[in-house]
């Protein structure tokens, strides 16, 4: 069996700068249409800041069923990401530290692969050494048909109450405290 290679951070994603900021702005730019939500799913009514978030059922990569009632009352960070999609693995390393500093505050991050193959997203999340849930949406059935993500990464700041606080569609530097200290105001984290 080949192993696949996958770069750990922003760092070592060739062709960017020295700063992961820089590298996800890059990034960020080059997906710009797709991150605007270009496309003919462009105009297609989902869940937005203000909306509630959407009822789930999903399974995580141990087996266990993740689903909107195990997780009622908590705050939530809803991320839609892929092994195949050079931004997601490049804010990857950035949602592990937010995770790790904010997770003891009691927000909850819930990652939700929608690749089709789990043993590469079980090899990649070991291999990143990933604390938080990983989530499993094979075929996009979720993203694709309840929330509409019109691209990837997007991510879901989902409050106590299940509204949505923030939606937001490309990659974020996760780690920088001014991020972190948006999303602990966000969801009003003690």
């Amino acid at each position: 069996m080949t192993r696949t290679k996958f770069p750990t951070n922003a760092k070592t994603i060739s062709g960017f700068g020295k700063s992961r900021r820089r590298a996800l702005a890059a990034i960020a730019a080059a997906f710009g249409g797709l991150a605007a939500g270009c496309g003919p799913d462009a105009t297609a009514e989902r869940p937005w800041t203000g909306a509630r978030f959407p009822d789930f059922a999903l399974p995580g990569l141990d087996g266990t069923l993740h689903d909107s009632a195990r997780h009622a009352g908590h705050p939530l960070l809803v991320n839609f990401w892929a092994t195949w999609c050079p931004p997601c693995r490049a804010e990857m390393a950035d949602l592990e530290t937010l995770h790790r500093k904010l997770g003891p505050r009691g927000l909850r991050l819930l990652a939700i692969s929608v690749d089709n193959d789990v043993n590469l997203v079980r090899e990649y999340v070991r291999a990143e050494r990933l604390t938080f849930a990983v989530l499993l949406d094979a075929g996009q059935q979720w993203a694709g048909n309840v929330m509409r993500v019109p691209g990837f990464p997007a991510t879901y700041l989902v409050g106590r109450d299940g509204m949505i606080r923030e939606a937001l569609v490309a990659p974020r530097p996760w780690a920088e405290e001014a991020t972190l200290a948006r999303v602990a105001r966000a969801l009003e984290l003690d």
